[in-house]
C-alpha cells in the first residue's frame, strides 16, 4: 500500500473538530486562540477545494454543530456563555451558503429521513417534536415519550459505522503477538522514550500509530509514523506537536481511505491510502 499527501489546510487557527461529510467534504471548527471566535470552513475531501472557508455566524464565539446531514450543517447556540447546555436549532445550506431556517424554541435531538428530532424543556419534563429539516415547520408532535429517539439513536449510531470510519486503538506493550506489527511496535518502544501508550490502526500491510516520545527538557513530542510493514519502509514520519506537557493519544483517524492529521493545532494534513 502506499500513502500520499493530498494537502495540507492551515488557517492559522486552532482546529477543535474534523466533520467528514457523506458527500465527500471535509467541515472544520475552528477557533482564534485570542478572540475565542468561532469559524468554520468546508474543504472538498479529495482535492483541498475550499467550498467556503472562515465562515461566521451572526453570534461569533458560542455556537458549535450538533451534526452534518447531507448538505445541511445543523448548529446550536449555548443556554449560557459558561455553561455546556445547548440551545436553538440552526439549519445551514452548504450549497448555498445561507441560513434555511432557525428556532429558538426548541433543542436538537437528532436527523433522520429528513426529519429533525429536537424537544422542548417544560417544568417537568420534555416533549419530543419532529421538525422538516429543510423548512423547520412542524411535521410531528411525539408528547414526552423518548423511546422513539432512543430506537432511532441506536439505528443512527449503527449507521455510524457503516461509514467506514478506522479509529486506533492502544497496543498492549505486554502482549505476547507474533504478528509483524506487534514486532515492530515493539522494537519502536525499545528503541525510544515514550511516555504512555503507542495508539496504532493495521490496514492490510500498513501501520498507522502515534506515540509520545520523551524530550530532555520533560516535555513530550507526538510522533506519527506510518510503514508499510511488507518492503520494511517508512512512508511517512511527521511530528503532530511538540513541547507537550500532556499527552494527545487520539491524533488521527481514517475515513473512505483517507488519514487526517492535526499537526501543530492548526494544519489539518490530509493523506489518501492507495
Amino acid at each position: 500500500m502506499k500513502l500520499k499527501k493530498l494537502y495540507k489546510h492551515d488557517n492559522k487557527k486552532q482546529i477543535w473538530r474534523i466533520l467528514p461529510t457523506t458527500n465527500k467534504k471535509i467541515v472544520l471548527e475552528e477557533r482564534d486562540a485570542t478572540t475565542k471566535e468561532v469559524f468554520f470552513s468546508c474543504i472538498d475531501i479529495e482535492s483541498g477545494k475550499k467550498i467556503f472557508n472562515q465562515f461566521q455566524m451572526d453570534e461569533k464565539n458560542w455556537i458549535g454543530i450538533e451534526t452534518i446531514y447531507n448538505d445541511l450543517i445543523f448548529f446550536h447556540a449555548y443556554g449560557k456563555p459558561d455553561m455546556p447546555t445547548h440551545k436553538s436549532i440552526i439549519a445551514f445550506d452548504m450549497s448555498s451558503k445561507k441560513t434555511l431556517w432557525q428556532n429558538d424554541n426548541y433543542v436538537f435531538a437528532l436527523v433522520n429521513e429528513d426529519k429533525v428530532y429536537c424537544y422542548q424543556q417544560r417544568f417537568e419534563n420534555r416533549v419530543y417534536f419532529a421538525l422538516d429539516c429543510f423548512t423547520g415547520n412542524v411535521v410531528e408532535e411525539l408528547g414526552n415519550d423518548v423511546s422513539i429517539l432512543n430506537q432511532l439513536k441506536e439505528k443512527l449510531d449503527k449507521e455510524f459505522w457503516k461509514q467506514n470510519y478506522l479509529f486506533p486503538e492502544y497496543f498492549n506493550r505486554n502482549e505476547n503477538g507474533e504478528e509483524l506489527h506487534h514486532k515492530y511496535l515493539k522494537q519502536v518502544l525499545s528503541d525510544n522514550v515514550v511516555k504512555g501508550e503507542i495508539s496504532y490502526l493495521k490496514i492490510d500491510n500498513l501501520l498507522l500509530f502515534n506515540y509520545h516520545e520523551v524530550a530532555k527538557n520533560n516535555t513530550y513530542s507526538n510522533i506519527f509514523t506510518a510503514v508499510d510493514l511488507a518492503k520494511n519502509k517508512i512512508l511517512l514520519e511527521e511530528t503532530l506537536d511538540k513541547n507537550l506537557v500532556n499527552l494527545m493519544p487520539e491524533s488521527f483517524f481514517v475515513k473512505d481511505n483517507f488519514l487526517f492529521l492535526i499537526v501543530d493545532k492548526t494544519k489539518l494534513l490530509v493523506c489518501k491510502i492507495i
